[in-house]
């Protein structure tokens, strides 16, 4: 059995309550050693434990990290103990490095976790395209094809409903287009930070460079961020729609649709 995964606001109130928690508890528990150690050395450990907590990759966290750690350096580890002020500029170089360090530790955390997740995205949206590659290859019937494009869409866009157009002749809707981008034939509109327009969208279908249908796609919520990747994957679900449509005998007899609310 698979692990299960915390929220991400769950993981993101533990990051930020270990950035507060744990540089604080570890000041504490040196205390005793500040005598026999070095300053140098209690800031590595410090330092140690900022790395731990801004690795699950939130910058903010990383922030607070720092800010905490050194706070509590000042305040437990360096003279005059348990207050704030510093009297040395060495332990003042130490605290400023302390923030310095859970900054620079929680950008590349971040964009380690950015990286991660968008190589999960690309290898979840090959599987979708290989998925309907397979049943191109092997199915007879185009209706399932075209029905199984539409349930791949609706998961991949984040959509309330698919509905496959046959016989379209003119383009008047704001549509997907190449490389994976949204037109309004007049100007560009970015669906990473806006999501998919409001309304119908559509998806063409082509076969041999000529139109032979669309898919209709509304969007479940407007604003809803939705990637170039997966618009570019929808694209290629497109093409195969086209390729099952391009054989002999496979014309749809009807349009079929997919929404999401259906089992």
């Amino acid at each position: 059995m698979a692990p299960a995964r915390l929220s991400p606001s769950r993981a993101g109130q533990m990051s930020f309550a270990l950035a507060i928690g744990a540089p604080a508890a570890t000041a504490a528990v040196l205390v005793p050693l500040c005598v026999h150690i070095t300053d140098a050395a209690l800031a590595l450990v410090m330092v140690a434990v900022v790395v731990l907590v801004v690795i699950p990759g939130r910058r903010l966290a990383a922030l607070v990290a720092g800010i905490s750690a050194g706070l509590w350096f000042d305040y437990f580890l360096t003279r005059p103990y348990e207050s704030f002020t510093i009297n040395r500029s060495a332990d003042i170089q130490t605290t400023v490095l302390l923030l310095l360090v859970a900054v620079g530790a929680g950008e590349l955390a971040a964009r380690q976790r950015h990286h991660r997740a968008a190589s999960e995205i690309v290898t979840e949206n090959l599987a979708v395209v290989a998925d309907i590659t397979e049943l191109v290859a092997e199915s007879t019937v185009a209706e399932e094809v075209l029905e199984a494009v539409c349930d791949a869409l609706i998961a991949l866009l984040h959509l309330s409903s698919c509905q496959f157009e046959a016989g379209v002749t003119t383009v008047a809707l704001p549509y997907i287009e190449r490389p994976g981008s949204v037109s309004y034939i007049a100007y560009q509109w970015d669906p990473s930070t806006k999501g998919l327009p409001v309304g119908v969208v559509a998806l063409l279908v082509s076969s041999h460079d000529r139109l032979v249908g669309q898919f209709r796609l509304e969007g479940t919520f407007p604003g809803v961020p939705v990637s170039t990747q997966a618009l570019a994957a929808a694209v290629v679900l497109a093409d195969l729609a086209g390729v099952a449509l391009a054989r002999p005998g496979r014309q749809p007899s009807r349009s079929p649709a997919a929404s999401a609310g259906q089992g």
